[in-house]
């Protein structure tokens, strides 16, 4: 992966602070820069020493660092402890596995997490540290979701290193619901695509396996919401796995209702946050509305 010339993929007035996503080498790419007082050396221990990471990453990185080394990511410590607060966490499933792709001490560490890439690039500025964070998306209709949580993570990282959250962070930082809508308007997942026959089609992707996917769009609708719209005329097409699987769905009967339209916009935000927490989070159908107005041409 080349680092030049990124094309944002969507654009914001927001806080610097906010991750972007960008757009390299043809692939969706989650976006962070932070600048600390602290020098290179004190940031790379941060982000590669694993009683450091345990701090504010959201697994306990477990391997060697060096090229091609396997890594886990134990996140039971984390999940008991966002439970307990009452907060989003990763639902039941198998543990992440990855593998070291790149270390360049103080500079650059890369790895596989999942279907995805992490990168930490760490350089000198001024008595300081620069660090540009990105995250290779398996699908850019993940951004939203990786990117609140990374946010409220690098919040974390903030604090051991600099002893505080800098002024323009996005939103309460202790929030990430609140951080979550803020992505969610900023990055968020793509709007359907309408067909001439009144059909619209969205693509969605996630790193749950594709059996358990099938089964919770075919008999668990009721458990993300959307068990009364069980009888309209929808055809799911789920492909992929290890990590990085593709949901298809193609609604018939959308035709110019920009209600309806948005209405699944939303419900498939709220599928995609039970995949990953296990939990029902409900998203307002009437904020999608006037964008779907937009692309139904009203």
């Amino acid at each position: 992966m080349t680092d030049q010339h990124p094309t944002p993929a969507s654009s914001t007035s927001g806080p610097p602070r906010r991750g972007e996503l960008v757009t390299v080498d043809g692939r969706p790419v989650l976006r962070f820069e932070r600048r600390y007082r602290q020098p290179i050396e004190r940031v790379w221990r941060a982000v590669t020493d694993p009683d450091e990471l345990r701090r504010w990453f959201p697994s306990e990185v477990i391997g060697d660092r060096t090229p091609g080394a396997p890594l886990r990511f134990d996140d039971q410590s984390h999940r008991e402890a966002a439970i307990e607060a009452g907060e989003p966490t990763r639902a039941d499933g198998p543990e992440f596995t990855g593998r070291v792709v790149a270390v360049d001490p103080p500079n650059v560490f890369s790895f596989t997490w999942g279907a995805e890439l992490l990168r930490f690039e760490l350089t000198p500025d001024g008595d300081g540290t620069l660090m540009v964070f990105t995250q290779v998306l398996s699908h850019p209709s993940v951004a939203a979701r990786n990117g609140a949580g990374w946010h409220v993570c690098l919040a974390e990282l903030d604090a051991l290193l600099d002893g505080g959250v800098a002024e323009d962070a996005v939103g309460a930082e202790a929030d990430g619901f609140a951080v979550y809508d803020e992505y969610v308007a900023a990055v968020g997942p793509p709007a359907g695509v309408p067909s001439p026959d009144g059909s619209m089609t969205w693509e969605r992707g996630t790193h749950v396996e594709p059996d358990r996917v099938r089964a919770v769009v075919s008999a668990d609708l009721d458990r993300w919401g959307a068990g009364d719209h069980a009888d309209e005329p929808l055809h799911w097409e789920v492909t992929g796995g290890d990590g990085a699987t593709l949901i298809r769905l193609t609604h018939d009967g959308i035709g110019t209702d920009a209600a309806r339209a948005a209405t699944w916009h939303a419900l498939l935000l709220q599928l995609d946050m039970y995949l990953a927490a296990g939990e029902l989070m409900p998203a307002d159908p009437a904020e999608f509305v006037p964008m779907y107005r937009h692309v139904l041409g009203d």
